[in-house]
């Protein structure tokens, strides 16, 4: 009586549908790797907001445990030294909320824009990325990944990132910055939302809390505007910008302002 080998068996095996391994080339894309391959290639394109020419901008900051506001419109270049210069011009509201809120930020910035680009930026060379889900919203495929930094340091955030899936292009970061280089902040939170026009950046929205030790919780708007929209900022009149309050898990959701 014929008994079959164990060759035979495992040359039966192979045989049988469903039994052969599926091709890598044929097999479906892992979640959000499209859109993720293309975000790392939008690293590469020149940032309309830092390397393209003077951007405008409009800062509203606040304290409202103290019941003050404070307001300045500035125009951002980048100097001889290729480190961002300001040139404010115009200026108006409480020099308290200046100078607990706006001057700290600032300082805090100019620290990060001191490190390597590399050392902040965020790519799996410095973060964790964990797919969360693809959303579509208004119309706009989105894909979102939780992200978390591989080492404490200043500059970099624990929270979210939303990448627009055409583009590749970032159109919402938000969480807190894992460790800050100012003493005088315990805590910093931020959303920033990128506007796209035609799959361009046409504006840039940031909002911030911050756990000052002095003055308690102060928020911060800062509106960016391209070298293409620059001209327009100094026309306009630029109404008050509240906060959507609309954090992510990632971080906690700081109180309206009143």
């Amino acid at each position: 009586m014929y008994r079959p080998t164990t060759c035979t068996l495992a040359l039966l095996a192979l045989l049988m549908p469903g039994s052969t391994p599926a091709d890598p080339l044929t097999a479906p894309p892992a979640p959000g790797s499209l859109a993720f391959a293309r975000y790392i290639a939008s690293l590469h394109q020149r940032d309309p907001f830092g390397e393209s020419g003077p951007v405008s901008l409009v800062i509203e900051a606040s304290l409202p445990g103290l019941g003050k506001e404070s307001r300045l419109v500035a125009v951002r270049e980048t100097g001889d030294s290729e480190r961002s210069e300001y040139k404010v011009l115009e200026s108006d509201g409480d020099a308290e909320v200046t100078r607990e809120v706006i001057a700290p930020y600032l300082a805090e910035q100019k620290e990060i824009e001191n490190r390597p680009l590399s050392s902040v930026i965020v790519t799996p060379a410095n973060y964790k990325f964990h797919f969360l889900s693809e959303p579509t919203i208004d119309y706009t495929s989105t894909a979102v990944f939780r992200i978390e930094p591989k080492n404490k340091r200043e500059g970099l955030i624990r929270g979210e990132l939303r990448i627009d899936s055409a583009t590749g292009i970032a159109v919402m970061q938000a969480g807190y910055f894992v460790k800050t280089s100012s003493a005088g902040i315990r805590r910093m939170e931020m959303i920033r939302d990128t506007k796209l026009r035609d799959g361009f950046p046409s504006s840039r929205i940031t909002r911030v809390a911050i756990e000052t030790r002095r003055a308690g919780r102060g928020y911060l708007t800062i509106t960016e505007f391209p070298p293409a929209a620059a001209s327009a900022v100094v026309r306009v009149a630029f109404p008050s910008l509240t906060w959507p309050f609309a954090l992510t898990s990632a971080a906690p959701i700081p109180e309206p302002r009143p």
